[in-house]
């Protein structure tokens, strides 16, 4: 049976071919190392189910510094919504609706998150969800 980690390798290398990975000034990874830039991580969860045709889920986080704006001569830091959106609307383009002919899975993007406050560091991500459908591909006997 086909993991969420062997379909995120699949994610992975769309987003890698895209322009995904030209738009933004960090990587496509699996794990943050610089929050300084903007990244695209790519966390596979688990699959359920003990059947034939199983589901899953990936999210895939958009992470994009805050902008520094001076108010009453202190810096403070505000949500950089415009390249959240961007960045988000072009991964879900690659990412849409995936069916992979013959590798026993598919996936629709599902749930989409508003920016949330990454803790002790000046950025905010989105998150959104690719639900997975995995298929028992069975032999002939």
């Amino acid at each position: 049976m086909i993991t969420t980690e062997e379909i995120a390798v699949r994610v992975y290398q769309m987003l890698q071919e895209s322009e995904v990975k030209t738009m933004i000034s960090g990587v496509i990874d699996y794990e943050r190392n610089d929050y300084t830039k903007e990244d695209v991580i790519i966390v596979p969860h688990t699959i359920a189910g003990e059947d034939d045709v199983r589901f899953g889920q990936i999210n895939v986080n958009i992470h994009v510094p805050d902008l520094p704006k001076r108010v009453n001569g202190k810096t403070v830091f505000r949500t950089h919504f415009k390249r959240l959106i961007e960045i988000r609307s072009k991964a879900i383009e690659v990412l849409q609706n995936h069916y992979e002919h013959g590798a026993g899975y598919n996936w629709t993007v599902g749930l989409i998150n508003p920016p949330i406050k990454e803790p002790e560091h000046d950025e905010h991500f989105v998150s959104f969800a690719l639900e997975l459908t995995v298929v028992e591909k069975r032999t002939k006997q």
